[in-house]
């Protein structure tokens, strides 16, 4: 650090000489050189950098502080049902079924969808990936675990974990109870969305998409299916638990689709 701050007032000391070095504030409540700081402390524990000033936080505080004003300004999402599967409109889904939702400034929300939960039924421990790793489109993001069976799921789209949502480490459940809200998985910052999202599934596309893949599980079944749909032809909730039987490994395949086990 030391050696940083010395580098720093011989810069700083050749650009006055030059004529170049103009003092940059941090804000115009904290006059301090923004440049000094960042030799002492590094880029990490500097907030923003806005022209309408800015503040410095540790960096996890930081992140900690973004991410809950990102969580704050989400709407509630409208839903459609198809057979009983609720979908999230305008989400953007994944043929891994999972779901994209858009934030402010570019950032993303990631969760699983119904149809995982009503297939798959409630987790146990679920492993979310560590903030700040970095995840491929298509390539696996998460595992569900149920019964000392693994599930890993596709991440949508490709990007850096930004922050995850703390309450699914303590309560797995909640995203087989609230998929598309409270159970979240976590925020992303994306790298190519626009490329990414043309792989996706919205609207009246991803509709035709579920139903396509509720007749696939139907066939999976074979004559368990029968018992599938409850009155209204709806899919009955946790069908991996009403069925134990069935194979997870090939029921993982067919619908989770992920790298790892193509």
């Amino acid at each position: 650090m030391k050696n940083n701050v010395i580098e720093f007032k011989k810069k700083k000391a050749d650009g006055k000489e030059n004529g170049f070095h103009q003092k940059k504030l941090i804000g115009i409540d904290l006059p301090f050189d923004y440049e000094e700081v960042v030799s002492i402390t590094g880029p990490e524990y500097v907030r923003n950098l806005h022209r309408d000033g800015i503040a410095v936080l540790p960096n996890e505080e930081l992140k900690k502080n973004f991410a809950d004003i990102l969580l704050r300004a989400i709407e509630k999402p409208t839903f459609t049902k198809v057979s009983g599967v609720q979908i999230a409109e305008n989400y953007y889904h994944h043929i891994g079924h999972s779901w994209v939702q858009p934030l402010q400034d570019g950032w993303v929300r990631i969760g699983i969808d119904d149809f995982t939960s009503k297939v798959f039924g409630p987790a146990d421990p679920i492993n979310l990936p560590p903030v700040g790793s970095f995840l491929m489109q298509g390539e696996m993001g998460w595992v569900l675990n149920r019964n000392d069976n693994e599930a890993p799921m596709q991440s949508p789209v490709s990007g850096i974990v930004f922050a995850v949502n703390d309450r699914i480490k303590e309560q797995p459940e909640i995203t087989h109870d609230d998929p598309y809200g409270e159970g979240w998985l976590f925020l992303l910052n994306p790298v190519s969305l626009k490329i990414d999202m043309k792989a996706l599934y919205l609207g009246k596309k991803c509709f035709r998409w579920i139903e396509n893949e509720i007749q696939n599980l139907l066939k999976f079944l074979g004559p368990k299916s029968e018992r599938l749909a409850a009155t209204g032809g709806d899919l009955i909730d946790d069908i991996f638990g009403q069925f134990p039987e069935m194979d997870w490994d090939r029921l993982v395949e067919t619908f989770l689709r992920t790298k790892e086990n193509s």
